[in-house]
């Protein structure tokens, strides 16, 4: 069963992160080429196949087939993330995700008070810039969002572990404060993260306002939500909130 859920994770992951790029082309105007969208995918892929591959004592419950299956196919992916799209700078987000996951003389950036979420969120507004290649104000923008959405929901996932993390020792922000100042604290980064997006739409550096705009309300949701002990759909309403973006569109295009 464990292997199910991380199987479903692991699919929800990858796919999210295709969908990112995908929407980061959009909010500026244009669209993804098929091949930065699979290698994408791919680098989702081979990132979180890798950090739950790797030893470490939260998943030491897993066979040790399903580990080395795992590590097998990150390195797979990785490979064809580089046939696909052959950018010498695609190395910095493998190298984070290896330092996060494994790390070097047992220092790991998987570290605790905000530390890992920080580290996670840069990861994919990185790889974000990477594929759109440009350092332009309305990318940067596009790319500050994806990172704010990013950490908000990896504080979400702490949430939901705070109870082991207190008993372990482990330090997380939903740990060092109270629900109430971590509710507030990611919804205040949201409302933060949304409103200068909206802006940009105002001023004409980016498109997508109807896409913006669920995004408001449905962060605002679940932030609330899982910030308060609720734990039903977490994968599909926080993981998959662009697939479920990517439903809306295609749902748009068709009507309109």
């Amino acid at each position: 069963m464990q292997a199910q859920h991380l199987i479903i994770s692991i699919f929800v992951v990858t796919l999210s992160g295709a969908l990112k790029l995908q929407f980061a082309y959009g909010f500026l105007g244009s669209h993804v080429p098929i091949t930065e969208l699979a290698a994408a995918a791919l680098i989702a892929y081979a990132a979180y196949a890798f950090d739950r591959g790797v030893e470490n004592k939260e998943d030491e419950k897993r066979g040790s087939g399903f580990k080395k299956a795992l590590l097998l196919t990150a390195l797979i992916a990785m490979v064809g993330t580089f046939v696909l799209y052959p950018n010498p700078a695609l190395v910095i987000p493998f190298l984070v995700a290896y330092l996060y996951a494994k790390g070097i003389g047992g220092y790991r950036l998987k570290g605790g008070s905000g530390t890992k979420n920080c580290i996670v969120a840069l990861t994919w507004s990185l790889g974000i810039l990477i594929f759109l290649g440009a350092v332009t104000l309305p990318v940067v923008l596009v790319c500050l969002f994806f990172f704010c959405k990013s950490f908000v929901n990896t504080v979400i996932y702490d949430v939901r572990d705070v109870d082991k993390d207190r008993m372990a020792g482990i330090l997380t922000i939903p740990t060092i404060l109270t629900r109430v100042q971590v509710t507030s604290l990611l919804l205040g980064l949201s409302l933060v993260a949304h409103v200068v997006v909206f802006g940009a739409y105002f001023t004409g550096l980016i498109a997508g306002i109807d896409v913006l705009l669920i995004s408001s309300v449905h962060s605002t949701f679940y932030i609330i939500a899982y910030c308060n002990r609720f734990e039903m759909f977490r994968n599909a309403l926080v993981d998959g909130e662009w697939i479920l973006y990517t439903g809306y569109t295609i749902l748009r295009d068709c009507i309109l």
